[in-house]
């Protein structure tokens, strides 16, 4: 019975540290987000030119760039978009510049392309989420 005993302990304190480790790098990721979210905040407050989107759907990447169904905060209206050079998460929000055009892949005479350089922030998602939760800002509780 003792010799059972000592043969689980191992594996139950290796599995105590990789839960105890889970923890904090949760935290850790949730703390990075918030900063990342707080970075897009600062650097829109800097350029007022450009303009904040919500990636609602990547709906093909290719070597060059992806196609992404946007939707713009300021509004809410949807947009397809070309990311030459990027390719953006689902779900991340971004800062970008870039100019409307005919998306001959779609026929579709108001598609938004982002020329490289034209993402000027992003965050990942759930970036918002963290920094409105007060635990995941630096310096709090």
């Amino acid at each position: 019975m003792l010799y059972a005993l000592l043969c689980l302990l191992p594996p139950a304190l290796a599995l105590l540290a990789a839960i105890l480790s889970t923890r904090g790098s949760r935290r850790r990721r949730r703390e990075q987000a918030a900063a990342a979210w707080q970075q897009l905040l600062t650097i829109e407050a800097q350029s007022p030119s450009a303009h904040r989107c919500h990636v609602a759907h990547v709906y093909q990447r290719a070597r060059r760039g992806a196609k992404v169904v946007i939707v713009w905060t300021a509004t809410g209206a949807r947009q397809d978009t070309w990311f030459w050079g990027f390719w953006p998460a689902p779900g991340s929000t971004l800062l970008i510049h870039g100019s409307n055009g005919y998306g001959p892949h779609n026929k579709n005479p108001n598609v938004f392309y982002v020329q490289p350089g034209g993402v000027i922030a992003d965050a990942p998602p759930g970036a918002y989420q963290a920094w409105a939760e007060p635990r995941s800002r630096p310096g709090t509780a």
